[in-house]
C-alpha cells in the first residue's frame, strides 16, 4: 500500500471540504503544495516537486511538478486574502468561548520584503492567522496601523464570544496599537521602551514624570502597579516592570489589566514567535532560499506555507502527547523544533503504516482538522 499516496487523497478531501468557496484547481494544488512542503521539510519549489515526484503522488515529471508549483506561485487570480479568510472562517470557531493570545510581529525576508504577522498563540507555537507582505527597503505604500488594523479585522468576524489579548514587542507597542485594541475591544500585553515617561500611582497620589528605568534599572528590581503613560498622549494603564536573573535588560509591560507577575509570564510566551520564524527560515523550511522576490508571489507561497505550519503543529502535538517525542530527539536537550518534530512523526507514521492492516486508518488521525458539532476542529494536544 502507498500511504502518502492514501495519505494525498485524504488531505485533498479535507482541504476541498475546507475551502467550499475556492476553485477547484486552485485548493487542489494548493492541498498538493501544502503537502510537499510538510514532506519536503523545505518551502523551495524544487525540494518540494521532487518529494512529491519521490512520494509517488504524482507520476509526471519533477520538473513538471515544479513548474505546476510556480505557476500557483504566479496565478494572480489566487486571491490569498479570501481564500484564507475561507479557512479561518472554518477553523477558527472551535476556540468559541475560549482566552486567546495573539501575538503580533514581524520579520525580515532578505533584504527583499518584510513579514508584518499576526498569529495566535497555542502552546509552544504561534500559529499564523494573518499576515501582510510589505517592502524591505522601499517606502510601504500604507501607513503602519493602517496595516495593522486590517490584520485584526481580518480575524475579528470570526472571533465572536471569545476574549483576546495582543501581545506586541517594543518595535511594534506605541499609542496607536493601544487605540487600535481598545477600538475592537482587545486587551494589550506591550513592552515599551525604557527611554518612555510615565506617572506612577504611590497610595492616593501620583508621582512626577519620570522615565521607566528610573525605579527599575538593575537586576532584581521590580515595581508593579497604575500609570498614566506618554506625557503628549497620555493614557492610564498598568506597567509590570522587572529585571530578571540572565535577563540584558528589564522589561516594561504596558496592559490594561491588573500588572502581576502573572503579565511578565504571559509576555515571556512571545518569544515563541521567533521560535516559529526560525522553522520557517534558515533552521527549517528555508523560505529565504526560494528564488520568489515578487510580493504578491511570496504572499502565494506563504498561503501554502502558513496551511502546512497549521499542520505540522498538529503532528508534533500528537508525537508529544503519545510519549514518542524520544523517538526522534534527544533526550538531555532538545535540538529538533515543533514543526522538525511533527514532520518526522508524519514519516515514521507512514512507515509503519504500510505494514499494517489498519495502516488506512491511522493516516486519516495523521490530518490536522476533523468535523465536530459546531464544525471543524482542529486538533491539538500536547
Amino acid at each position: 500500500m502507498n500511504t502518502t499516496l492514501v495519505l494525498w487523497e485524504d488531505w485533498m478531501k479535507q482541504v476541498s471540504e475546507l475551502l467550499p468557496s475556492v476553485h477547484g484547481h486552485q485548493k487542489k494544488t494548493l492541498a498538493l503544495f501544502a503537502l510537499g512542503i510538510v514532506l519536503s521539510g523545505c518551502a523551495v519549489l524544487q525540494r518540494v516537486a521532487e518529494q512529491l515526484h519521490l512520494q509517488g503522488i504524482s507520476e509526471t515529471k519533477m520538473t513538471s511538478i515544479e513548474r505546476r508549483l510556480a505557476r500557483f506561485v504566479a496565478n494572480a487570480r489566487v486571491n490569498v486574502a479570501d481564500t484564507w479568510n475561507v479557512f479561518l472562517q472554518q477553523v477558527l470557531p472551535f476556540w468559541k468561548g475560549k482566552k486567546l493570545l495573539f501575538v503580533l510581529d514581524a520579520t525580515p525576508f532578505r533584504e527583499d520584503a518584510t513579514i508584518l504577522y499576526l498569529g495566535v498563540l497555542v502552546h509552544s507555537r504561534v500559529l499564523p492567522v494573518a499576515w501582510a507582505v510589505l517592502p524591505g527597503q522601499e517606502k510601504w505604500e500604507e501607513g503602519q496601523w493602517v496595516i495593522v488594523e486590517r490584520l485584526l479585522d481580518r480575524v475579528l468576524p470570526y472571533l465572536q464570544e471569545m476574549e483576546c489579548t495582543l501581545i506586541a514587542d517594543r518595535g511594534l507597542a506605541g499609542e496607536p496599537l493601544v487605540r487600535i485594541c481598545r477600538a475592537r475591544h482587545w486587551h494589550y500585553l506591550l513592552r515599551i521602551s525604557k527611554e518612555h515617561t510615565c506617572q506612577r500611582q504611590m497610595k492616593n497620589k501620583w508621582s512626577s514624570w519620570c522615565r521607566l528605568d528610573t525605579f527599575v534599572h538593575k537586576v532584581g528590581q521590580q515595581w508593579y502597579g497604575r500609570t498614566r503613560v506618554w506625557q503628549d498622549k497620555t493614557i492610564d494603564a498598568f506597567i509590570s516592570a522587572c529585571w530578571q536573573d540572565g535577563c540584558k535588560e528589564a522589561w516594561f509591560l504596558l496592559s490594561d489589566q491588573k500588572a502581576s507577575k502573572q503579565c511578565v509570564v504571559t509576555y515571556a510566551k512571545r518569544m515563541r514567535v521567533e521560535a516559529t520564524f526560525q522553522d520557517s527560515k534558515s533552521r527549517g523550511w528555508k523560505i529565504e532560499a526560494s528564488w520568489i522576490k515578487e510580493e504578491a508571489r511570496l504572499d502565494r507561497l506563504l498561503l501554502a506555507l502558513f496551511l502546512a505550519l497549521w499542520w505540522v503543529s498538529h503532528l508534533a502535538a500528537s508525537c508529544i502527547h503519545h510519549g514518542k517525542r524520544n523517538q526522534f530527539d534527544r533526550t538531555d536537550r532538545r535540538d529538533k523544533g515543533i514543526f522538525r518534530l511533527g514532520r518526522l512523526w508524519l514519516l515514521d507514521l507512514l512507515r509503519r503504516a504500510a505494514f499494517s492492516p489498519f495502516g488506512a486508518a491511522s493516516i486519516t488521525k495523521c490530518l490536522p482538522f476533523r468535523r465536530a458539532n459546531h464544525g471543524w476542529a482542529f486538533s491539538l494536544r500536547f
